[in-house]
């Protein structure tokens, strides 16, 4: 069985644990927190709604300027999610940031981001990243929820973009 990424360079340890150290700090916080909305709102698993989540509860100076771009109040938006996206798991469950607890659309999500940073040259994934791999995906709940209010997945990115064009590089 080959892989088309190589091992080392997966998002994901062998043994299943994500290589937090590929997440800059901005979203490696961001990760921790969609994993603990995930158990707030009673689920067994990691989902890209989640992440979305993650994004907005504790947003970083990208994330706002492109809430305040789209005119999107943040804090409102995370509730809104939050609301919709409440599950039906037992609250024993032990969430964590490891294959084992993330859906198959996650995983995609987690590895067409570490894609784009690396495209970018980049050494570490950004928030905009997890947030451009969101609404790049033709898959996207997150990006179906948006349309659905007449925000295209291409708006999105557009801002997205336009927000990165501003944005210093990578030091690292």
């Amino acid at each position: 069985m080959s892989s088309s990424v190589p091992l080392f360079d997966d998002i994901v340890m062998p043994g299943g644990p994500l290589r937090l150290g590929k997440f800059d700090a901005d979203a490696r916080r961001a990760l921790f927190s969609a994993v603990r909305l995930a158990r707030q709102t009673s689920w067994d698993n990691l989902r890209s709604p989640h992440i979305f989540m993650g994004l907005l509860d504790e947003p970083d100076g990208s994330i706002q300027a492109w809430g305040d771009k789209l005119k999107a109040d943040l804090p409102r938006l995370l509730g809104q999610f939050m609301e919709l996206f409440q599950g039906e798991a037992p609250e024993s469950v032990r969430l964590q940031l490891h294959r084992e607890f993330l859906s198959d659309t996650v995983l995609k999500l987690l590895r067409d981001a570490w894609a784009r940073c690396r495209e970018l040259k980049r050494s570490r994934i950004t928030t905009m990243d997890l947030l451009a791999s969101l609404f790049g995906s033709k898959s996207s709940v997150v990006a179906d929820c948006f349309e659905r209010v007449g925000i295209t997945p291409a708006s999105v990115m557009d801002a997205v973009l336009e927000i990165e064009a501003g944005r210093p590089s990578d030091p690292s």
